[in-house]
């Protein structure tokens, strides 16, 4: 989307540049590709340490995966490890990647060996295009301290600067940082980006400390530390990205803390990299019942990025198994339109194996103990496979009657119906609703009874509204159906206003409204949906407990990637810190996430009891 489409919403042109060359680079297909399960480094904060045992890995699994991911529409490959760099094969998979079409590859490394001009050299000649070092102090004793080795400051930093001499002499590599973000540094993020400026990096990835690894088993005590409390010396380095020509990336950073800085939350987009990472331990998850070994909702968790992504799967885990839910959204084109799942990490199967069973040759004494993951219903009191259930036996079991039919028009919402009888009333969301209204018998289609129909466009709305059926009209709160809504003296009895979602921070910035100004101005008692009750005045219509057949594989089971997207297109809400004083916080989802990116937390306005009583 061009920049110049979303300068209402984001104000400031240069950060509106940033943002959108952001969502581009966030949007690219990636190969993420492990060549290690070794590093010479021996950081504090590895989320990775449990997978090290010395090992590279098998050279044509590394081609294989290289070139799988090409076939599959990736465009940008990245060599991450344990430490790439030390792979024997390392220059031969870049030259591979460049004869596969890669049009950028990119390495993530503690970069010690681009110390060596020679080695930096050979790598750029295969076709290296971007180096991201990665470094955590800005002196030898702090950097040094966290990385485990006595040393690697100095070498790390030459790596750097010879990459940077290299770029400005010959235009490449692209040269970034990341700094992974602990109690030893955040003090000193300030220094650290102008040590790292005067060098000649333009570039940062800021990553917020990850309960995994050895993060947790040998720093728990030492690297987590108080957002709130450092929020002084967070603020000072997100600053940054104000500066002309400076790019500044957050990653795995809780988006309530990021209030000011909202665009700079990470793209939701990025959670399937995540989840492709750990995908055997989702998989075995969602297969057994058995808990991801990393749970522990009141402790570990409330440091991790995944926790609302978990939270959310649990949570549908938990409905599908007690069968706790009243209306199915059946979306026609869903598996038409789902992205092709590749790659992945190794060491995910290497974890699942590990804490699932005992290792070959190992005593069953030894074997880690596992909590039985906390569901209801058959699935309760241990761990076992599940046998996935079709949708109409899900249906039946649920006693649902209702469905909500996402379709691109009659003729396919019509075949959805035929082939769910047990379903008495439908919700309509229609591409296009030609032919609709002719097709009603009364309020029923095909003997079906139509409940409400969602549009987003002002024509469709007032076809509907000016018919003489029963149904609701939904209509999408946006910048399109804004003046006529606001050109209503008395609105029609059956309209329901919906405040959609977005699966980009731009397509939010360009179509969404300015909420609170809107219901400023909009007084009308008219039902509203999937806005919080403080901007609205009100409480927002409650919405069924609803099973999404998106989220299912073609056997019927919650599928991790159909989940994940489910989750990033309409389940990843926020909310800011304050609204933990509201009275509605435990009922209010607050708002998409790409909303709060686009147009801030500044909406939420806690209710209180001492407005209530006011009021």
């Amino acid at each position: 989307m061009p920049a110049s489409d979303v300068r209402i919403a984001l104000g400031e042109p240069q950060t509106i540049e940033k943002v959108v060359s952001h969502e581009e680079a966030a949007h690219e297909k990636r190969n993420w590709v492990r060549l290690t399960f070794e590093c010479n480094n021996r950081c504090v904060f590895c989320l990775d340490s449990d997978t090290h045992d010395g090992r590279m890995r098998d050279r044509d699994e590394v081609k294989q995966q290289i070139l799988e991911g090409r076939k599959a529409g990736a465009t940008r490959l990245i060599l991450s490890g344990g430490e790439p760099t030390i792979h024997p094969s390392y220059v031969d998979f870049i030259k591979l990647g460049k004869l596969a079409g890669y049009t950028k590859i990119q390495t993530v490394t503690n970069g010690r060996l681009f110390q060596y001009q020679d080695f930096l050299d050979r790598c750029i000649a295969a076709g290296l295009d971007e180096i991201t070092f990665s470094l955590h102090g800005p002196n030898a004793r702090i950097h040094d301290a966290l990385v485990g080795v006595k040393g690697a400051f100095e070498q790390e930093s030459a790596g750097l600067r010879r990459a940077i001499a290299t770029r400005d002499r010959t235009g490449r590599p692209i040269v970034n940082v990341d700094i992974v973000i602990n109690r030893a540094n955040v003090k000193h993020l300030k220094e650290m980006l102008d040590l790292f400026i005067s060098w000649g990096v333009h570039e940062f990835d800021l990553l917020q400390v990850v309960p995994f690894g050895r993060a947790f088993t040998e720093g728990r005590t030492t690297l987590f530390y108080d957002l709130e409390e450092m929020q002084p010396y967070l603020r000072e380095a997100f600053e940054y990205t104000k500066r002309p020509g400076m790019h500044i990336w957050l990653n795995r950073f809780p988006p309530p803390h990021l209030e000011g800085f909202e665009h700079l939350i990470q793209d939701p987009y990025k959670l399937n990299d995540e989840v492709r990472g750990r995908k055997e331990e989702f998989a075995r998850l969602l297969a057994t019942g058995e808990d991801l070994d990393c749970r522990e909702k009141e402790g570990r968790c409330r440091y991790c990025y995944l926790e609302q992504l978990c939270n959310h799967l649990y949570d549908e885990r938990d409905r599908l198994a007690a069968d706790a839910v009243s209306r199915v959204r059946i979306d026609t084109e869903a598996e038409r339109n789902r992205p092709v799942v590749f790659g992945g990490d190794p060491a995910s199967a290497k974890r699942a194996i590990h804490f699932g069973g005992p290792a070959e040759g190992e005593a069953e004494s030894e074997k880690p103990q596992k909590r039985a993951l906390p569901i209801v219903g058959a699935l309760a009191a241990k761990t076992h496979a599940v046998k996935p259930r079709t949708l109409d036996e899900r249906i039946g079991a649920a006693s649902i009657t209702c469905g909500w039919i996402v379709a691109p028009d009659l003729a396919r919402a019509r075949e959805a119906i035929a082939a769910h009888r047990a379903l008495t009333d439908v919700e309509l969301e229609l591409g296009s609703i030609d032919g609709l209204l002719a097709a009603l018998d009364g309020d029923h289609l095909d003997g079906r009874r139509v409940i409400a129909v969602h549009v987003k466009d002002v024509a469709d709305a007032e076809t509907l509204l000016a018919s003489p059926h029963g149904f609701d009209v939904v209509v999408a709160l946006t910048t399109r159906t804004q003046p006529w809504l606001l050109a209503m003296a008395s609105p029609p009895a059956r309209l329901v206003l919906r405040q959609p979602t977005h699966e980009r921070l731009t397509e939010s910035a360009s179509e969404d409204v300015d909420l609170p100004a809107f219901f400023a101005a909009f007084r009308h008692d008219v039902p509203v949906i999937d806005v919080p009750a403080c901007v609205i005045g009100r409480a927002p219509r409650a919405q069924p407990a609803t099973l999404d057949a998106s989220m299912l594989s073609a056997e019927g089971a919650l599928e991790i990637f159909r989940f994940t997207r489910r989750h990033i297109e309409s389940g990843y809400m926020t909310k800011a810190l304050r609204c933990r004083t509201c009275v509605h916080d435990a009922t209010c989802r607050g708002m998409h996430v790409n909303y709060v990116r686009a147009h801030g937390y500044g909406l939420m306005r806690p209710i209180v009891e001492t407005s209530i009583a006011a009021e």
